[in-house]
C-alpha cells in the first residue's frame, strides 16, 4: 500500500484490508481478532517480553493478563489494524536468508531488520511531500536490498564451522557489506538533508527570521546569564571575556549577512539586560553596539552584488556561472557527466 500515516491519514491506514496475522506482518500489527468470530478486536503486543537471546513472547489483550500468542498460532488470527503500511514485507525472506551463515537465529535477525527499517522508512516519509514518497520508497528498498545481498555473503565460523573457513575471503565480504551499509546510511542522510533544506527554503521569510532570532536569543541569554553570574561571583572558574566574545561573534555573523532586524533585536536585548543588572554584561563602549550600522552597510553591499548580472565562463563540456543573485558558483555541464 502507498498510504502513509499522518495525523490526518491515520484512519486511512487503519482501513488497510483485514488480512491474516503472519510472521511477515506481525511486527507492525496493533489489533487482532480471532478468525471466524465476531469478537471485537484486541490489542496485539509484538515481542512484549524478552526472555533471552532470540526468545521473545507476544501478548494480546491486556498485557497484565499475559495472554501469550505463539507464532505457530498466528494462523488462527487476523490482523485488523497496523502501525504503518507494509513497505518491506516482501523482503522479509531476503532479510532472514541474509543471516543464514552468520547467525544462529536468522529469522529473528531478519525480522528485526524488517521491523527497524520499516519504521525508519515510515518516519522518513512523514518529512516528505506526497509526490516525493514513491521515489524514496523505491530507492530505499533498492539500497536495503543491496545491503542484504552483501550481508548474505558474510559468514561466521561459529555458525558454519571452522573447518576450511576462508578468513581472508571473509574479510573481503565483510568489507563489502560495510561499504553497502555506509553507502545506504550516507545516501539517506543526504536525501533527508535535501528535504530539510527544501522545506526551509519554502518557509515564509518572516518565519525563518523569527526562528533564527529565537535560536540566537537563547544563546545570547545563556551567555549573558553566565557573565552576570561571573560578575556576582555565582559562577567561578569561567572567562568573562570568552562569553562576551561569544555573543559578539554570533551577532557579528548576522551583521555580516546584512540581517539588520535580527542584529537590532540582539542589541536591544542586551541593552534591556544591562538595564536590569548593576554591572553591564557588555559595556556601551564595546563594538557590539555598532553592529546595527555594520549590518546596514552589508545589506546595501549585498543588494548591489545580487543585482549584478550573472557571469558565464564557458569551458569544454560546460559553463561556469557566477550566480550573484543566489550567491553561488555553479558548474553547468552540457550533458550528464
Amino acid at each position: 500500500m502507498a498510504t502513509v500515516m499522518t495525523e490526518t491519514t491515520t484512519a486511512k491506514v487503519r482501513e488497510e484490508q483485514v488480512t491474516g496475522l503472519t510472521a511477515e506482518n506481525a511486527h507492525r500489527v496493533t489489533m487482532i481478532r480471532e478468525k471466524g468470530t465476531d469478537h471485537p478486536p484486541v490489542p496485539f503486543h509484538f515481542r512484549k517480553e524478552h526472555h533471552g537471546t532470540g526468545n521473545y513472547v507476544h501478548l494480546y489483550g491486556n498485557p497484565e493478563d499475559r495472554n501469550e500468542l505463539h507464532s505457530r498460532d498466528f494462523k488462527d488470527w487476523e490482523a485488523v489494524a497496523f502501525k504503518h503500511p507494509g513497505y518491506l514485507e516482501d523482503m522479509w525472506k531476503q532479510a532472514c536468508d541474509a543471516y543464514a551463515w552468520s547467525s544462529f537465529d536468522p529469522e529473528i535477525r531478519g525480522e528485526t531488520d524488517i521491523m527497524i527499517y520499516g519504521e525508519e522508512l515510515h518516519n522518513d516519509l512523514q518529512l516528505m511531500q506526497e509526490e516525493e514518497r514513491d521515489t524514496y520508497i523505491a530507492a530505499y528498498r533498492q539500497k536495503l536490498s543491496a545491503q542484504l545481498s552483501a550481508l548474505s555473503r558474510c559468514a561466521n565460523p561459529m555458525v558454519t564451522g571452522r573447518g576450511g573457513f576462508d578468513y581472508h575471503r571473509q574479510e573481503n565480504t565483510d568489507r563489502s557489506y560495510r561499504n553497502r551499509y555506509e553507502e545506504f546510511r550516507n545516501w539517506r542522510q543526504k536525501v533527508l538533508e535535501a528535504v530539510r533544506r527544501k522545506k526551509e527554503a519554502a518557509r515564509p521569510e518572516e518565519e525563518k527570521l523569527e526562528k533564527a532570532w529565537q535560536t540566537l536569543k537563547r544563546d545570547i541569554r545563556s551567555s549573558a546569564d553566565t557573565i552576570h553570574g561571573i560578575d556576582t561571583r555565582q559562577c567561578r572558574g569561567y572567562s568573562r571575556a570568552l562569553f562576551v566574545s561569544s555573543i559578539l561573534n554570533k551577532v557579528s555573523t548576522f551583521a555580516n549577512h546584512g540581517e539588520v532586524e535580527i542584529v537590532r533585536r540582539a542589541v536591544d536585548f542586551i541593552s534591556e539586560y544591562n538595564a536590569r543588572v548593576r554591572k553591564p554584561v557588555i559595556t556601551p563602549r564595546n563594538k557590539f553596539f555598532q553592529l546595527p550600522e555594520l549590518a546596514e552597510r552589508m545589506r546595501e553591499r549585498l543588494k548591489a552584488v545580487q543585482s549584478r548580472e550573472n557571469k558565464d565562463v564557458p569551458f569544454e563540456g560546460g559553463t561556469l556561472v557566477w550566480n550573484y543573485g543566489e550567491d553561488r558558483l555553479q558548474i553547468l555541464f552540457d550533458r550528464i557527466p
